[in-house]
């Protein structure tokens, strides 16, 4: 009896400890638009990973080094100034899908946090990954962009409004339909 009642009291001295380290959850958008227009078409415009400037109003230039290949790099030069580093992961030209992460966001600002102050990237994510692609539906074309990431806050601390999970989720899910809009307005012109 001695014996579980130890046992008891280590669990409940150690299950708030294991509570407490648990962490920001792993956030996923998910956006998709139709788009009319024929999948070799819509896969041709977005396929390059040095192209996404060319469809995506955010994006004012693409650096970038290695073509399609699994590790190629980019740097894309927001409109406002800031870069993000990204490299390809996965290119499946049979699927028409594209994997990436990001590896490197500027700076925006600085918040403080309890006293100390805080980074705010341009795009308030961190370990942050990336899915494009297309598929043939009836009447054309139908893109997908599903991300997966954290916040960019890692604190102990309740996140700053510029740095927690709603922020981010609305900060990936605005990229996203600006872009995918964009690419609509392209094609069906």
């Amino acid at each position: 009896m001695k014996f579980f009642a130890r046992i008891l009291t280590l669990g409940l001295v150690i299950m708030p400890a294991l509570a407490y380290s648990h962490g920001a959850p792993r956030l996923q958008v998910l956006e998709t638009i139709t788009i009319n227009a024929d999948s070799a078409t819509v896969w041709d415009t977005i396929k390059n990973f040095d192209s996404l400037h060319k469809w995506h109003p955010a994006i004012k230039s693409t650096d970038a080094q290695g073509g399609n290949e699994a590790g190629a790099t980019r740097t894309l030069t927001l409109e406002s100034g800031a870069t993000v580093e990204e490299v390809l992961k996965k290119f499946d030209a049979d699927k028409m899908t594209v994997m990436y992460a990001i590896t490197k966001i500027s700076a925006a600002g600085e918040v403080d946090d309890d006293g100390h102050p805080h980074e705010v990237p341009a795009v308030p994510v961190s370990k942050y990954k990336s899915w494009l692609s297309v598929k043939a539906i009836d009447g054309g074309s139908q893109v997908s962009w599903k991300g997966k990431f954290f916040r960019a806050y890692h604190g102990k601390h309740t996140p700053p409004v510029e740095l927690n999970d709603k922020t981010a989720k609305n900060a990936i899910s605005g990229i996203y339909k600006s872009g995918l809009e964009s690419l609509k307005a392209q094609l069906e012109k």
